[in-house]
């Protein structure tokens, strides 16, 4: 009895027991489902979701450029990428193996594209190739059942119609890299986007860049789509009007053809540029895909540094184009009046140096306007002299050299003009009273750009406004409006002091001077010369007459003298004497300038008249 009573006891004890575990078991359960429906639900119905429907990106075409008379300078073509959906790879060695050899990825390549895409998510595709030939389209069509991970993605590439044209100006676009998103230069951007890299396709970034669209379509468990759902269109990016004019543009590009150098045209009373090319020049085609290693390596390595703008990139002493300058500030500190001249024998001591005129044999006596016709460096070197260094820098800062011109365009150099305090900072040096002397004519440590020099003559030719030189004309999009700080200084300068100096440059290309190269029939072209010589005297006798390097050669001038339209400037590097080198490129692009008027005027007389009639 008590056996049975025993065995009962511990029969009830295991059934307890038993329930207990049940009862744990199934609150582990209910707690565990709870977790997955409750608390995770919504995460697992997104991935659930991710797994079914299949989110395509459509990549927004960016923004045509044209010049300022809707020539089309850059457009888009179509092209296609080859796309990896990571979320569909079910192996990866296979996909690996076919993306290399079917594809000719190269597996680093391959490698470093992976790692960048973890930044931009899992459901984001991987670009394993972009602009691909009708070659591997075939490929991926032919292999989707057996890769459905491995799709073709449409994204519009750049087209410079043009080629070459304007490169420097255009700029390029290239592939975001892993810099510019960690700095956020390109807010918003992913890896593989294409976004500006020079020019104004970098400066006007944002104007450009549309808005991408997306398209849903549902994909089986292996990745293959079976049907559409949703879709949102890209938007265009907008158009932007440049104030380049085509036929100036090329114009400049075909008298640089195997030279180097540039030439930059601008409408002196506001600051539009022309015409800016650069030579030697590249094709940003080039950069519309990923640019191969040997060609960007040529670039990169050319002596002649192709990639460089060098209307504002680079900066060169103004030899006698200074000149003008310099009687601006004579003239301004009254140092200079109409009974001013100086004797020229052909050379001077001054501090205690022998320095020569360009004219062994001397000019005789000479007034300002002649010394600026004939380019007689003996009366700049007295006017320097009797300025000094801080006179001279103080009215060539007034009149922007030396400093950026605010273009919108990227990589503008400020250049040098010189100061004791600049030479201490800069070399731990005092300053000699006989390097006055030398930059007086525009030699020694003084440096402009191209671009700064003819700003500084545009506001000699409109008697004193200083514009800031600008590209974008206008941009046609409905969310932006085009900048309107295109700012005019008006300086603070004497008429007569413009006027005189105007005179002396109108003789120079009109009364036998040393720009008479520059001169058009029945249109008063002012204009100055300057040769920059790239080694001293003494160094150049030293030297093997094969081995001689030549003098830098400059002009810069406008038309007409009473009626500032275009100012124009040519350097070339290593050209010779600035006379014959460079004043006659100046010419042709004042000469079509001038035909273009004409046939306007020819074909609208009436707009020509009102336009005339304006205050």
């Amino acid at each position: 009895m008590k056996e049975q009573e025993s065995n009962k006891q511990l029969f009830h004890q295991r059934l307890y027991w038993t329930l207990g575990l049940v009862v744990v078991l199934f609150l582990v359960l209910a707690s565990r489902l709870w977790q997955l429906q409750v608390i995770q639900g919504p995460e697992y119905v997104r991935l659930a979701e991710q797994n079914r429907v299949r989110t395509i990106q459509l990549v927004a075409p960016r923004g045509t450029i044209s010049d300022r008379n809707n020539v089309p300078l850059v457009e888009n073509r179509s092209a296609f990428n080859i796309l990896l959906y990571r979320e569909s790879i079910k192996d990866m060695e296979a996909t690996t193996q076919y993306v290399v050899e079917k594809l000719g990825v190269k597996p680093e390549d391959l490698a470093v594209k992976m790692r960048r895409g973890k930044v931009a998510g899992l459901y984001r595709p991987v670009v394993v190739k972009e602009d691909v030939s009708i070659d591997d389209i075939s490929v991926v069509e032919a292999h989707k059942r057996q890769h459905p991970e491995i799709q073709l993605g449409p994204e519009p590439r750049r087209h410079y119609r043009h080629g070459s044209l304007a490169a420097h100006v255009l700029g390029y676009v290239g592939e975001v890299s892993e810099d510019e998103i960690l700095r956020e230069a390109f807010p918003g951007t992913a890896p593989g986007d294409l976004v500006g890299k020079s020019g104004v396709e970098r400066v006007y970034n944002q104007n450009l860049t549309g808005t991408d669209g997306k398209r849903e379509v549902l994909v089986t468990s292996v990745g293959r789509e079976v049907g559409f759902l949703d879709e949102m269109e890209a938007q265009v990016g907008g158009e932007l009007q440049l104030t380049l004019d085509f036929d100036l543009q090329e114009a400049a590009e075909k008298l640089l053809a195997g030279k180097v150098g540039t030439i930059v045209a601008m409408d002196p009373t506001n600051g539009e540029i022309l015409a800016m090319a650069s030579a030697p020049s590249f094709d940003p085609n080039s950069f519309s895909t990923r640019i191969s290693e040997q060609d960007w390596n040529q670039l990169i390595n050319d002596p002649n540094r192709p990639l460089q703008n060098r209307s504002i990139q680079n900066s060169y002493p103004p030899g006698s184009t200074f000149k003008l300058f310099m009687a601006a500030a004579g003239l301004e500190e009254g140092m200079i009046s109409e009974s001013t001249h100086v004797y020229c024998s052909g050379s001077g001591v001054f501090y205690n140096h022998l320095f020569h005129c360009h004219k062994k044999e001397g000019h005789g006596t000479v007034g300002l306007e002649q010394s600026i016709i004939k380019s007689c460096n003996i009366f700049f070197y007295e006017l320097g002299r009797r300025l000094g260094i801080d006179k001279i820098a103080g009215h060539a800062l007034e009149l922007g050299l030396g400093e950026r011109t605010g273009i919108d365009l990227p990589g503008e150099r400020n250049g040098v003009v010189p100061t004791p305090e600049w030479k201490q900072q800069t070399r731990g040096a005092k300053w000699f009273a006989g390097e006055t002397i030398s930059v007086s004519i525009g030699q020694g440590s003084i440096s402009v750009t191209p671009l700064q020099l003819l700003r500084g003559v545009s506001a000699i030719a409109t008697n004193g406004r200083l514009t800031k030189p600008h590209v974008l004309l206008r941009v046609e999009h409905p969310n932006d409006e085009t900048p309107s700080d295109w700012k005019v200084l008006q300086l603070p300068v004497a008429a007569d002091t413009f006027k005189r100096i105007k005179d002396g440059m109108w003789g120079s290309v009109n009364n036998s001077g040393a720009g008479h190269n520059a001169a058009i029939p029945g249109v008063d072209i002012c204009g100055k010369t300057g040769t920059v010589q790239v080694i001293g005297n003494d160094r150049r006798k030293e030297m093997k007459k094969d081995l001689a390097i030549e003098d830098h050669s400059w002009f810069v001038g406008f038309g007409s003298r009473d009626n500032p339209e275009i100012a124009v400037v040519a350097f070339l590097e290593h050209g010779g004497m600035g006379g014959i080198a460079a004043a006659p490129l100046a010419r042709e692009i004042f000469s079509i300038f001038y035909a273009k008027k004409q046939r306007r005027e020819t074909a609208h007389p009436d707009v020509t008249q009102l336009s005339e009639a304006r205050p």
